[in-house]
């Protein structure tokens, strides 16, 4: 089964450009300290304007900033964001920004109580967006404050079953999401996952081992998880526009 040492870097990271406590440089150096290979730097978008997000311009800013620490620091930044999945299921990242992206991750952050149909038709319609995409913290649960949003799972599967997207296992003790059982029927489709750490502070890095934890509840083992891959073997796997 996959263990903390076969994660080769540091999925779903927020900086002071959105929510996050530190800097692109404060999150490199705690990522070279954890001795991870490459770190994804991934703010919100623009519509999730209660955390700061990123609009293009603020997005090109950012990337002038990631290649600046990079010739800083031996852990390759990856150019993200995680993109908001509006109620219609679009992708809150415009056709220009998201063909220079490295990474996208796609998370539900509101209107969490559509019933089942409407929130099948969301999460669907999202996995069928064009371009690779991660689907963060899938079901959007908050440990003993929100349940995770109804939804006909089986069909999002189908959506994603193609190779659309990747299923992140979110390592934040505060969502630990997705459940085993679902990622078992996930892992039995061959669909892939990425083991995160959504992390908003450089403590936050530490957060992969619950993510591990949740992976081997799941069974899986380290060719089932993109960032057990080098890095060059990930940015291909999760590049939006292949």
């Amino acid at each position: 089964l996959v263990t903390v040492d076969d994660v080769r870097g540091a999925v779903h990271c927020h900086t002071t450009y959105s929510d996050g406590r530190h800097s692109i440089a404060q999150m490199a150096a705690a990522a070279a300290g954890h001795g991870l290979d490459y770190l994804t730097i991934t703010d919100h978008s623009s519509a999730a304007f209660y955390a700061h997000g990123l609009d293009d311009d603020r997005l090109r800013a950012q990337w002038a900033e990631i290649a600046e620490v990079q010739a800083t620091t031996p852990v390759r930044l990856l150019r993200g964001v995680e993109a908001d999945i509006l109620v219609d299921g679009a992708l809150d990242v415009s056709p220009a920004a998201a063909g220079e992206l490295e990474v996208v991750v796609a998370s539900v952050h509101s209107r969490h109580k559509l019933d089942e149909d409407a929130m099948t038709r969301r999460l669907v319609a999202a996995m069928r967006q064009p371009g690779f995409k991660i689907w963060g913290h899938a079901l959007g649960r908050l440990v003993l404050r929100r349940d995770g949003v109804p939804c006909r799972f089986d069909e999002v599967l189908d959506a994603i079953a193609p190779d659309a997207a990747a299923i992140e296992l979110n390592g934040d003790p505060h969502r630990l999401d997705l459940d085993p059982v679902r990622a078992r029927a996930a892992a039995a489709r061959g669909i892939r996952f990425v083991l995160s750490v959504d992390a908003h502070s450089t403590r936050g890095l530490d957060d992969i081992a619950y993510a591990v934890a949740m992976a081997r509840r799941a069974r899986l083992r380290p060719a089932q998880v993109l960032n057990a891959l080098p890095t060059d073997g990930f940015v291909a796997a999760v590049r939006p526009q292949r």
